[in-house]
């Protein structure tokens, strides 16, 4: 396939507006094409597009998709995204510090020994020890200099400071059960299958956050739950359990267990209920909200 032609801005402009894009001000829309990127803004128009007879999407848009309304979809999904990266930073530092607090009792330096990892995963846990052994020697922190300084190993409740969430879950998924357990109980988790899979989902939310990836309507695999009161009174569908929505579920479930920060529920919920834009398409159920948004988000409040 022939690789698509350079256009300047104000040839993008024209092009939408050939293609049935409502724009307000080229000034303006020219301006924000150069500050974010005509690709970037394309993932936010894509669901605006009409069908061709196969089902296929065609390059022209759908009655009223307005370029204004697009972008205010773009700064919804950026400040949705700092939101999530907001709880997944504290979910981290506390999922750490258990972690280092119930394996540390055992031994200061038991991320370094097979003994408390399923042998089954002993291969898997060398690769992963190997790479964090690598991150060690190359971090400047303080903390870490002084322990080289004084040619001693980091004990558990220093060494997860330099863990990443994706180092924290795969350490998590390869420990023996009875460790696990020990663990998924300070989160009222009573499932360790479970609770691996949110590790695992959450760091995915994670990552996909940090790397300023769009995320308010992406769809993955269905989110695993509990059998209790909260997950059972929300009612998740196999749509929802696809969707965001059921990740920020997750999220406030664990973070309830200590912390329950009504303040992130309100900035959440003014997001959803007072910033969502208008455009052809964009519905919040492409987040897994299904019915009253507000309702649903109250209930949140109230479960926990």
């Amino acid at each position: 396939m022939q690789i698509k032609p350079f256009k300047e801005y104000c040839e993008l402009i024209e092009l939408l507006q050939a293609r049935g894009m409502k724009i307000r001000e080229t000034s303006y829309a020219k301006k924000k094409l150069a500050q974010v990127g005509y690709y970037r803004l394309s993932g936010f128009w894509h669901i605006s597009r009409t069908a061709n007879q196969d089902n296929s999407l065609s390059d022209q848009f759908l009655p009223n998709t307005n370029f204004d309304e697009i972008y205010r979809l773009y700064i919804f999904d950026k400040k949705l995204r700092l939101l999530l990266l907001d709880i997944i930073e504290r979910l981290e530092v506390h999922v750490r510090s258990v972690i280092a607090h119930e394996l540390g009792r055992f031994d200061p330096l038991a991320y370094l020994k097979d003994d408390f990892i399923n042998p089954q995963y002993n291969d898997r846990y060398q690769i992963w020890k190997d790479k964090l052994i690598s991150q060690i020697d190359k971090s400047r922190d303080d903390f870490v200099l002084w322990h080289k300084e004084q040619s001693r190993d980091l004990p558990f409740w220093a060494v997860v400071e330099v863990w990443d969430f994706g180092t924290l879950s795969k350490y998590y998924s390869m420990l023996k059960k009875r460790f696990q357990n020990k663990i998924a109980v300070r989160f009222n988790a009573n499932n360790t299958a479970t609770f691996i899979s949110w590790l695992n989902e959450i760091n995915i939310i994670r990552n996909q956050a940090a790397h300023h990836s769009r995320i308010w309507n992406k769809k993955g695999n269905p989110i695993k739950i509990l059998d209790n009161s909260y997950f059972n009174e929300l009612n998740l569908d196999h749509h929802s359990k696809r969707r965001l929505f059921s990740r920020i579920v997750v999220m406030w479930y664990l973070i309830s267990q200590t912390s329950k920060n009504y303040k992130w529920l309100d900035h959440l919920s003014s997001l959803i209920l007072e910033n969502f834009p208008s455009v052809p398409n964009a519905k919040l159920t492409s987040m897994g909200i299904i019915g009253d948004p507000e309702d649903i988000l109250q209930q949140l409040k109230q479960l926990v």
